[in-house]
């Protein structure tokens, strides 16, 4: 458990493997994933979701603002144990009300 917090600045590492030919990259079972392609990307937490898919946590990462090679889209979720602390806490931006995760038990409310 990184005990990871909204505003932590991460890095993702995806599990790594080797491909037919032996070259070493992401591992085959996660390549067609769409998290795949942000592997080396560093972000920032912007929101946790302590229920996340299956009962695992997941945490949303914003990778505006940092020095990224290509990535599709600005954010992803993750699973923690695809990210990897940079070490820098609270460095980003914390919206009103959205990047807060209510405790277990609690309802958050919906705003549309």
């Amino acid at each position: 458990m990184l005990n990871l917090k909204v505003g932590d600045e991460v890095k993702v590492r995806m599990p790594e493997g080797r491909n037919n030919r032996g070259v070493k990259g992401v591992h085959l079972m996660y390549i067609t994933s769409a998290e795949a392609k942000f592997d080396g990307a560093v972000g920032v937490i912007t929101r946790i979701n302590p229920r996340g898919s299956h009962g695992i946590p997941q945490f949303l990462v914003d990778f505006r603002n940092h020095d990224n090679p290509y990535i599709p889209w600005q954010a992803q979720w993750f699973r923690e144990n695809w990210l990897e602390p940079t070490g820098k806490r609270g460095v980003g931006d914390q919206p009103e009300d959205e990047a807060v995760t209510p405790p277990d038990g609690v309802a958050k409310p919906v705003h549309q």
